[in-house]
């Protein structure tokens, strides 16, 4: 199966996203395997991308995903069954000893992920076809290295940036966008994390503020 089949169209929804930049590691990964060359940067991007971007989507998709939406409850125990395929197919991944191993699970994955996604596009309810539940910033805030606060609901943002900020490793930049102070989000930050992360004004207004945050020490 080639990595960008059926993903080369614009991607005009969340899981078009989603399996876009899931076929991009995947392409990247393999393009080194073939090659013979160090697997290292490409191996450890990707196993940074499922789990810090992928494996926390599936979850949020399952909190917000009420049975409802589906047309009955043994569609939901198979979508949900397929997260769990998905779980261990990233970590046959991880697992994987020698090359061919390792271009085979990731082909594996990159397949079940596809099915996973024409699947659940099908069974949802047609009316709930653009991610039930999930709001236009969601995914953005799972999957970019750039995050446009003003995007994010005012009242949750300080809490929302820390989230994502969790998931940085250590050395890892986060890009903050706004066209508001910033101040009060690096106020809860240092009041909850300390000196967990550097940040760095870019541009300090009047009318556009963007840090860049880094985190520093080693990693939990």
């Amino acid at each position: 199966m080639s990595m960008t089949a059926s993903v080369l169209a614009p991607v005009d929804d969340e899981h078009s996203v989603l399996l876009w930049q899931t076929c991009a590691y995947a392409d990247d990964l393999v393009d080194a395997v073939r090659s013979g060359q160090g697997l290292t940067p490409a191996y450890d991007a990707m196993l940074e991308f499922l789990h810090y971007r992928l494996l926390p989507y599936l979850r949020d998709e399952e909190r917000n995903l009420p049975p409802a939406r589906l047309r009955d409850d043994h569609m939901m125990q198979l979508l949900l069954s397929d997260h769990d395929r998905l779980r261990a197919d990233v970590d046959n991944i991880e697992s994987s000893r020698t090359r061919r191993v390792l271009t085979l699970a990731t082909d594996a994955f990159v397949d079940r992920l596809d099915r996973h996604v024409r699947r659940e596009e099908a069974w949802i309810r047609p009316a709930d076809t653009a991610a039930p539940d999930m709001e236009s910033w969601a995914l953005p805030l799972l999957l970019d290295d750039q995050i446009d606060v003003d995007a994010l609901p005012s009242e949750h943002r300080s809490t929302l940036v820390r989230r994502r900020l969790m998931w940085l490793r250590s050395g890892e930049t986060l890009r903050l966008d706004s066209g508001s102070d910033l101040h009060s989000v690096w106020q809860a930050l240092r009041a909850s994390d300390h000196d967990a992360y550097t940040w760095v004004y870019e541009e300090d207004g009047p009318t556009r503020w963007r840090a860049r945050l880094t985190r520093r020490g080693v990693e939990s």
